[in-house]
């Protein structure tokens, strides 16, 4: 009976494979949230992922950071459909630690954007693609045709090419590029259930899909004087794990997502911090959360290490990650 186990245990697989190379970002909730059956966490690379949800939510500046914190010293290309702020990008990118360079990639026509978004992505310098976003594309047949006149199914078309390119890049790609598609949520015709622009294949194709919104909180969203916010979100699908985990992201004003601030929060949901008056943690108190939030946006990291060590005590005593 032994023998038999260690047959299952030591399968041998010939042929073109390869492991899935993950990146822990530091980032408690969000990490695991892509755990999978084997307790292995941390975002898988070299894939696509679709982050969609409403109008407002900072699905932009979520990409921006995820972007700066996988890159390095590598490229991002940037596929921005819509028109965005080269000063708020460069801030959240600085705030990663990202030091490569951005390609900002502007076509008259999306299906020429699109080409060069992959043409770019093949480049060994390159490391992240952005497409912000899917709703935005407007193929040439829209562009140029009559107001009112049908073109039911050109971006579901164009979406299906891209993402079925995409995954050829990724798969002859040295080292893993991954892909960031933006796209926007909307109620069904009739109001039974959300849609997403770009038709079904993408959904197919995509290796996986966030959902994503604004934390509300007594009555309206938790958003506080600076303009720094809060954001919940969900795996929809994850091929590479679990799905239906959440996780939260603390978005600092100007600066994208803060690694700190998302540490107090995930350790506030788990009951390791109080949020009263003032943050405390037992007898610690860290002041008023204007106070905490003023400490990030002065770049006071050791600040936030209380707040990392209450989530590792926390993942040491549930006999793993937590």
């Amino acid at each position: 009976m032994k023998d038999k186990i260690e047959d299952l245990l030591g399968i041998t697989i010939e042929g073109r494979s390869s492991p899935i190379q993950r990146k822990i970002l530091g980032l408690y909730s969000f990490d695991r949230a892509f755990i999978n059956a084997r307790g292995e966490i941390g975002l898988p690379l070299g894939k696509s992922m679709q982050i969609s949800g409403p109008t407002h939510t900072g699905k932009s500046t979520i990409a921006y950071s995820f972007a700066g914190m996988l890159a390095g010293d590598k490229d991002i290309i940037l596929a921005d459909l819509e028109g965005y702020d080269p000063l708020f990008l460069n801030d959240v990118l600085l705030s990663t630690g990202f030091t490569g360079k951005v390609i900002s990639i502007g076509e008259d026509e999306d299906e020429v954007a699109l080409e060069n978004l992959t043409k770019y992505l093949q480049e060994e310098t390159s490391a992240i693609g952005i497409l912000d976003s899917v709703a935005a594309i407007s193929p040439v047949a829209e562009q140029k045709g009559d107001l009112g006149e049908a073109n039911m199914g050109r971006r579901a078309f164009l979406m299906a090419q891209l993402n079925r390119r995409l995954i050829k890049i990724s798969r002859e790609a040295e080292e893993p590029k991954s892909i960031f598609m933006i796209n926007h949520e909307y109620p069904r015709i009739g109001g039974m259930g959300k849609t997403y622009p770009g038709g079904q294949v993408k959904e197919f194709l995509c290796s996986m899909t966030v959902s994503v919104k604004r934390v509300w909180r007594k009555g309206g969203y938790d958003t506080f004087p600076d303009g720094s916010y809060v954001i919940h979100g969900k795996v929809n699908k994850n091929r590479w794990g679990i799905v239906g985990r959440e996780f939260y992201l603390f978005v600092l004003s100007g600066k994208g997502i803060h690694k700190g601030l998302t540490a107090m929060y995930d350790a506030l949901q788990l009951s390791l911090v109080q949020r009263g008056k003032v943050i405390k943690i037992n007898d610690q108190s860290f002041g008023y959360l204007r106070d905490v939030i003023n400490q990030a946006q002065m770049g006071n990291e050791e600040f936030f290490t209380p707040f990392y060590e209450a989530l590792e005590n926390y993942g040491t005593e549930m006999g793993g990650e937590g």
